[in-house]
């Protein structure tokens, strides 16, 4: 990091932020100089922390840039810690991320950081324990529930301090973000993790903007066999068909189409499995994934996953999937975090797509699949491919 952003003045750091357009990427890609602000004018003694409780299935970016670009994340944690007026730092981790704690706890001993202290937390691998407001339960000892919103972290945060709450590819854009404002605003690029039925699986660097099929083509050498469905965010969002993959792979044109770019973690389904298998994966990932603290989201995603099970083996009767919609509906507006919420939009919005499919299960006709897979499942061959792609990366 060079010596003249150390001695900035916050001011300057919070200006050269908002010229570079940098946004969050951890998945809601707010914009990143709005919370620096947010966090700076609430005075008192604020805290930073850096999100790097990964667990998306599909996602494998954070662990990635923690464990390439270490350096970087320390960096931008520093810049973050000056901006906002913090004097202390924490990187908190799942417990099972050995490898980004090793390398960044290297880092940090490396690092020139003016007073700053930094420590390494860890919490359990649950995946609800990424949410920011789960994360900072975790951090005071309890079990890692979302809290219920406001006040906001940037407000009231870990032991009730104004605390900026950033995820870790974020930070390590910080310090470009900041010294070349314009360039980084002309030409922003993220992070993405590309598996599925790809041929080549793995975390690549994107510009934003390419054609959907553009990435899939060249940064993951194309599909395996012709392309039936592919999840921009992973189980975060709807999926697209394959009319839809000439849309920019960026946030706003996304959410356009009725789907997210998330966190980046692009699965690519081919036409030779069944859709509504892939729909009960995603509904059951929901409903595994649920903390069991809001009763919309622990009832509401069962229940999505049931009737998505009995419409796939043909038990389903036509009121159940009325049910369902009335199911999401009142999940859409139910639950202290984005997990009920989600689970309601991507049922809702696969059925929307699978209209065809739907209507054949419904009618007790076998959808013409060869393949039956869980790609969202504990294990699944999808994940373990991937995996194993981005160990051979990180070699």
């Amino acid at each position: 990091m060079s010596p003249s952003l150390l001695e900035a003045t916050p001011e300057t750091l919070l200006e050269r932020l908002v010229l570079s357009g940098l946004r969050g990427r951890g998945g809601g890609w707010f914009e990143t100089a709005r919370k620096w602000k947010a966090v700076r004018a609430e005075g008192g003694r604020p805290v930073v922390i850096a999100n790097g409780a990964e667990g998306e299935p599909g996602s494998y970016k954070d662990r990635f840039v923690m464990q390439r670009q270490a350096a970087d994340v320390v960096s931008g944690l520093s810049l973050a810690a000056r901006a906002t007026g913090a004097s202390e730092a924490i990187v908190f981790l799942k417990a099972s991320f050995d490898a980004p704690a090793a390398a960044l706890q290297a880092a940090i001993g490396q690092a020139k950081l003016a007073g700053l202290r930094v420590e390494i937390r860890r919490g359990d691998d649950g995946y609800v324990t990424g949410e920011e407001t789960a994360l900072l339960e975790s951090l005071e000892g309890r079990r890692p529930w979302p809290r219920p919103k406001p006040p906001l972290p940037f407000a009231v945060g870990l032991e009730g301090r104004p605390t900026l709450v950033q995820n870790v590819e974020t930070l390590a854009r910080v310090p470009r973000a900041i010294a070349e404002a314009g360039e980084f605003r002309a030409a922003e690029t993220t992070l993405v993790t590309l598996w599925g039925d790809v041929r080549r699986p793995g975390v690549r660097e994107v510009a934003l903007g390419t054609p959907l099929r553009r990435v899939i083509d060249e940064h993951a050498g194309g599909a395996t066999e012709p392309i039936g469905l592919v999840f921009p965010a992973g189980p975060a969002a709807a999926p697209l068909l394959p009319e839809d993959l000439d849309v920019p792979f960026e946030p706003v044109a996304l959410r356009e189409k009725g789907s997210a770019l998330g966190t980046g973690a692009v699965l690519v389904v081919g036409a030779s499995a069944c859709p509504l298998a892939v729909a009960v994966s995603v509904a059951s990932f929901y409903e595994r994934e649920s903390c069991g603290q809001c009763p919309p989201c622990t009832v509401g995603a069962a229940s999505l996953a049931r009737i998505l099970r009995g419409l796939e083996d043909g038990s389903t009767r036509p009121r159940d999937l009325h049910d369902l919609h009335d199911v999401a509906g009142f999940m859409s507006g139910h639950g202290y975090c984005a997990h009920c919420r989600g689970a309601a939009a991507v049922a809702t919005g696969m059925l929307s797509r699978l209209a065809a499919a739907v209507e054949a299960h419904a009618r007790g006709c076998p959808w013409p699949a060869r393949r039956h897979p869980d790609p969202f499942g504990t294990g699944s061959s999808e994940r373990q491919t991937l995996e194993l792609a981005v160990a051979e990366q990180l070699r």
